[in-house]
């Protein structure tokens, strides 16, 4: 009997030991285990997350880690981790599935930008080309908080924004130097001074029509900043700043932003799952 029992627990113990613990998030939009992010840079993040979120109604995640080891991870593919993290917190809208993780592992030097089951498998080579053009290019010099600030954006635009529109396929990647013939630089080159003459110029008379009730120039610009993003059950608000290039006058009125009307979840976790589908990036 006890023999059994020696040989029942040499066997059930490896699998207890193997058992590992996911971790619970931070916040829903950054959980910076790694502290990649310096505290102005997090700010930014989570501002461009939440902003996205407001516009688009799709829940992206960021996550770092130093090793995913560290975090239940031991043994595991990035790819199969990620999955089990975004299915454990539920990323996304449930009846969407449209939500997105962005896990980066610094010490492994490995990310995965993984995606909920409602996207097709050709948003993987759009998540491919957000990690190459966006995420990596930083990487590899180990500046993690720029790689992330021009990352994030680029998810929003690149495949949160089309997909909550409607697209079957992800918008085309616009064409980088390296693509363009030099006859052709030349060509954009002229053609983009005389679009940046023309754009100030039309800008200047829009911006700058009314005169500044302080000096009387007409030298207004005006920025919105949302304080607090609108939901389906609650206005928003934020503050509506106007400045004057030639005095210096500044005003700032504060400002209501109309609920929501679509079904875009606005904070939390909404229960989404992943497939698996994504992309993965090493530097």
């Amino acid at each position: 009997m006890i023999r059994i029992l020696a040989i029942f627990l040499f066997l059930f113990m490896p699998l207890q030991a193997t058992a590992q613990v996911l971790p619970d998030p931070l916040s829903d939009t950054v959980s910076d285990f790694a502290d990649l992010l310096p505290p102005d840079s997090e700010a930014r993040v989570v501002a461009a997350l939440t902003k996205g979120r407001a516009q688009t109604g799709v829940h992206v995640v960021l996550v770092t880690m130093d090793r995913i080891a560290d975090h239940g991870g031991a043994g595991h593919r990035i790819e199969d981790y990620a999955k089990t993290l975004f299915n454990q917190w539920g990323v996304g809208d449930a009846s969407r599935n449209d939500g997105i993780l962005v896990l980066v592992a610094r010490t492994d030097r490995e990310m995965r930008i993984a995606l909920g089951s409602g996207y097709e498998v050709i948003w993987d080579n759009a998540a491919q080309r957000v990690i190459d053009r966006y995420f990596l290019p930083a990487f590899r010099d180990d500046r993690y908080a720029d790689g992330i600030e021009a990352g994030i954006p680029a998810t929003f635009d690149l495949i949160a924004a089309p997909f909550a529109a409607g697209a079957d396929t992800p918008p085309e990647p616009q064409k980088t130097w390296k693509d363009i013939s030099p006859l052709a630089i030349f060509g954009l080159f002229f053609a983009g001074i005389a679009g940046l003459i023309v754009r100030s110029a039309l800008a200047d008379v829009l911006v700058r029509v009314k005169p500044c009730p302080n000096c009387g120039k007409r030298r207004l610009s005006r920025h919105r900043e949302v304080i607090e993003a609108a939901t389906q059950t609650r206005a928003g608000h934020g503050l509506l700043h106007t400045h004057c290039d030639a005095c210096g006058w500044d005003r700032t009125e504060p400002y209501t932003i109309a609920r929501r009307s679509d079904t875009s979840s606005s904070g939390g976790f909404g229960g989404g799952s992943s497939s698996g589908g994504g992309a993965s990036g090493r530097w």
